[in-house]
């Protein structure tokens, strides 16, 4: 058999073209898609609520910094705490509530 080719490279490189196209589309997709690793948002409470929890915590150590370490700052941020854990349990229960329904 006699290939041209001038024919064989051009199918190359359409080829070659084509598929890193395809492949470059596909990551950039799964890249920007927000479910990718938890399609039925299991996990973001879970991480917005660590994220929660850091937020005070800078916050806290910034109004020490600020305003010393007296028994009325700890009383004031002991009670921060607990609202934040209050919120976080509230938050959770009525995420679990609504995923009893969600699941597949």
């Amino acid at each position: 058999m006699n290939w041209n080719t001038k024919a064989l490279k051009r199918a190359a490189q359409a080829t070659l073209l084509g598929s890193s196209l395809v492949l470059g589309l596909a990551q950039t997709a799964s890249a920007q898609d927000p479910y990718r690793y938890d399609r039925y948002n299991r996990d973001s409470v879970k991480r917005h609520q660590k994220e929660e929890k850091r937020d005070l915590k800078r916050h806290q150590r910034l109004e020490r910094d600020e305003f010393g370490n007296s028994a009325e700052l700890r009383r004031h941020q002991k009670e921060e705490q607990r609202e934040l854990k209050r919120h976080q349990k509230r938050e959770k229960r009525s995420f679990d509530r609504r995923d009893r329904w969600w699941r597949p």
